[in-house]
């Protein structure tokens, strides 16, 4: 006998562009409309306030009617909205200890300095983001001079709070700006990961690269430590450019009083992520509270369109046989990637949804995705 596909198993996801990143409700509550069939109990679903009639028993969830195969019970599983890997690029070359208009910051260094104001916005936004978000750091110049090519001092993860706080603690200002090299070794490492997490780069530097290609990393000389030139800018550019066509998209900030509007902004738009509305295609921070602001509104922008389901939750449904919804409206599945979801693994445990309704969940328009598991009846 050819195989059905009956009743149905609610896993609810809360997709929620907020500071945060998603939420995500692991409870189903018991529905009040829903029919409930024999042995069954009524679970919210995507048709209003609990209209879908899942259930736990025996009966027919879609009906009401007993169901001739008591086996096939529904199970509520939870599910997960895969968290961002966002790689910080961070400049800490040695202008990133004066004031944000360039000024000598004299003693009070250790406050108000742009490094101070930086370190101070990213401890406090990775500490409130520490559950949703897989951080990592990254330092240039991680020489003294123009090297950049040091795997990340805090390697993308989560739970990576108190190690990037203890990073930048154990961190002093100083070198120059290499930041092709930077983007260039960043863009490397986050390619490498084998996880299936969306992946971004948040480039922040407070000027223009002073590193020019060709230069020797292991013995820096005049060559190497010159100032600023329109060649390593658009170098640098390109190499922004090649992360974003790998799939890595690269959000830029600009510290302070830079100088360099016309080559953040390139980058920025090399990225594939500029700032939309404001005076600059980067964005532009002046102290920590700028910043934490500016972290807030990025992170509400990768709010994932990548779901992990888990694995079948029993015998009688199967990773293959699921339907989705976004905010009670059926999501078709689309293999080409245009409007609808696809499995994002061989293994069907994770989905991704593609087109207008993943930017309606980046933008918060769209608030719940629900995914079912058909029960299977042979």
């Amino acid at each position: 006998m050819a195989r059905l596909t009956k009743y149905f198993m609610v896993v609810v996801v809360v997709a929620a562009a907020a500071l945060g990143g998603c939420a995500f409700n692991p409870a189903a509550s018991p529905g009040t409309n829903g029919p409930v069939g024999s042995g069954g109990t009524g679970l919210t679903s995507p048709t209003g306030a609990g209209g879908f009639g899942a259930f736990t028993g025996g009966g027919d969830a879609s009906t009401g009617t007993s169901s001739p195969d008591a086996n096939c019970a529904a199970v509520n599983q939870g599910a997960v909205p895969l968290p961002p890997d966002i790689l910080i690029v961070q400049d800490k070359s040695g202008s990133m200890n004066e004031l944000a208009d360039g000024s000598s910051c004299g003693r009070n260094c250790a406050t108000t300095s742009k490094w101070a104001q930086v370190t101070n916005a990213l401890n406090q936004v990775v500490a409130m983001t520490d559950t949703t978000v897989n951080w990592g750091l990254k330092f240039f110049a991680d020489n003294g001079a123009c090297g950049a090519m040091a795997a990340p001092a805090v390697p993308v993860a989560a739970g990576n709070a108190m190690a990037i706080a203890d990073a930048i603690r154990r961190t002093t200002t100083g070198g120059n700006t290499p930041t092709r090299a930077a983007v260039q070794s960043g863009g490397a490492y986050l390619a490498a990961l084998t996880d299936t997490n969306p992946k971004y780069m948040l480039l922040a530097t407070d000027g223009l690269p002073n590193c020019p290609e060709g230069c020797s990393l292991t013995n820096p000389s005049d060559a190497c430590t010159m100032t600023d030139n329109q060649a390593e800018d658009m170098a640098a550019t390109q190499a922004v450019a090649a992360v974003a066509a790998a799939g890595i998209p690269t959000f830029v900030v600009g510290i302070g009083n830079t100088g360099a509007d016309m080559t953040l902004n390139a980058f920025a738009n090399a990225g594939g992520v500029p700032q939309t509305g404001g005076a600059t295609s980067f964005y532009q921070v002046t102290d920590t509270a700028s910043l934490v602001a500016v972290l807030g509104t990025i992170l509400g922008k990768v709010a994932s369109c990548k779901f992990a389901i888990g694995a079948a939750p029993n015998p009688m449904t199967s990773n293959d046989y699921i339907d989705v919804f976004g905010d009670g409206t059926l999501i078709p599945r689309d293999t080409s990637h245009a409007d609808g979801w696809d499995y994002t693994n061989t293994a069907h445990t994770a989905i991704e949804i593609y087109g207008p309704r993943c930017t309606a969940i980046t933008a918060g328009t769209l608030m719940t995705v629900t995914v079912t598991f058909r029960c299977i009846v042979p």
